[in-house]
């Protein structure tokens, strides 16, 4: 027995391009309503249908048949309402299928493989790992076996393979625009914690708009680094916010009392290694302090660590329990994977991108558009994708430098 696979828009056309080229010895044997995704970024959807018929006789399936009325009555199988659908997918009839293969599923064609490979190529370039690589080459392989056969442009493809990524990396977008009252900032020494926070401090604390602007307080635990709190407080002069200084839980519990009355508290802590004990014991012993109900831990790495230190950091600063990850200093790595895909693995969200030494500048709320910036390799200009910031940041005066 010969199986056929039928292609159209809806069931009533898929019918009649059925009986009109095979006449009506066929019979329906299984329907199919396929969705597929399209559009800008690959997140349109547009529906077709797939029969699957055989003919109830040995005539040959390519020869048209003459329609002649039939002694016996045809029986139809129930219509189903199809679903609405936004674009109306290419027809056309695919070739028999061999009798031990009746599912209407399409093998991978040559021109997928050489897509996939494609794909492969730029997700390698990028610097994302093994794992990442192959979950994200699975989703897409997906997507083109689930899609109709068309002759998909690179540009087209390559919005795709941008979905798959975009689609793997979680986004902290709950803290960006309500970020707690007391807001913790993690880190290894170098990642460029202190600037960050001032950055964070300006985003905030200078907008415009009434929905984002909070009144910011600063305070620094760092006791231990030379120039600390003057690099701290320099900042904060220039910015119109104020900065304490503490090295104990008692004034720590001084200073968050004194800035009752901020909407936003920031927090820049000691850069300690894993191998300093002592010095790990005196941060949780003064991070123990706020009020873990107004508290919130946040991780600051480097965009040019390697995946293992990512990784590393994550691990040594888990038990704080960390909300997000602030990737910073991407102005100094080519490559942006290698933090993506340690992010994914460990279901860590991020929260903003910072890339040079400009406060409040250089500082991004994470998006699918400041991701994309950081790739290398596609064909596509990320350079005209939009870009969204927590509420317009003033920067009509002058910068500070760290």
């Amino acid at each position: 027995m010969k199986y056929i696979t039928i292609v159209a828009k809806d069931f009533e056309e898929a019918v009649r391009k059925a009986r009109e080229h095979y006449g009506p010895a066929l019979r329906i044997h299984s329907r199919r309503d396929v969705m597929a995704r399209g559009g800008f970024l690959w997140m349109g959807k547009r529906t077709h249908v797939e029969l699957t018929c055989y003919l109830a006789d040995p005539l040959k399936a390519e020869e048209p048949i003459v329609m002649e009325p039939s002694p016996t009555k045809e029986v139809k199988p129930e219509p189903i309402v199809p679903e609405v659908v936004e674009e109306p997918a290419r027809e056309h009839v695919v070739n028999e299928m061999p009798s031990d293969m009746p599912s209407a599923s399409p093998e991978e064609s040559p021109r997928h493989e050489k897509l996939l490979a494609h794909a492969k190529e730029l997700l390698v370039a990028n610097d994302f790992s093994d794992a990442f690589t192959g979950e994200a080459l699975g989703l897409l392989k997906t997507s083109l076996e689930e899609s109709p056969e068309e002759d998909l442009s690179i540009e087209e493809f390559e919005l795709m393979v941008v979905d798959k990524i975009v689609s793997l990396v979680r986004i902290d977008h709950g803290t960006q625009l309500h970020p707690p009252r007391i807001f913790v900032l993690l880190g290894p020494t170098g990642v460029g914690k202190t600037t960050t926070i001032a950055k964070i401090a300006a985003l905030y604390g200078l907008q415009q708009l009434p929905e984002y602007q909070r009144s910011v307080h600063m305070i620094t635990i760092d006791s231990f680094r030379v120039g600390a709190f003057e690099q701290l407080n320099a900042f904060g002069n220039s910015l119109g916010i104020s900065v304490d200084k503490v090295s104990n839980e008692e004034e720590f519990y001084r200073a968050l009392d004194s800035a009752s009355a901020a909407d936003l508290i920031l927090v820049d802590t000691i850069g300690k290694s894993p191998r300093d004990k002592d010095l790990a014991v005196k941060m949780k012993a003064l991070l123990s302090v706020p009020n873990r109900d107004d508290c919130g831990f946040f991780l600051a790495i480097s965009g040019a660590m390697k995946s293992q230190d990512v990784a590393r950091s994550i691990d040594q600063y888990a038990s704080f329990g960390l909300s997000s990850i602030i990737v910073t200093k991407m102005d100094e790595t080519e490559s942006i994977g290698n933090v993506l895909s340690v992010c994914h693995q460990r279901q860590m969200p991020i929260l903003f991108f910072t890339d040079g030494q400009r406060v409040p500048k250089d500082i991004h709320k994470a998006s699918a558009s400041t991701m994309l910036g950081q790739l290398k390799g596609f064909t596509l200009d990320f350079g005209n994708l939009w870009v969204n910031q927590v509420g317009p940041i003033p920067v009509e005066g002058p910068q500070l430098e760290a």
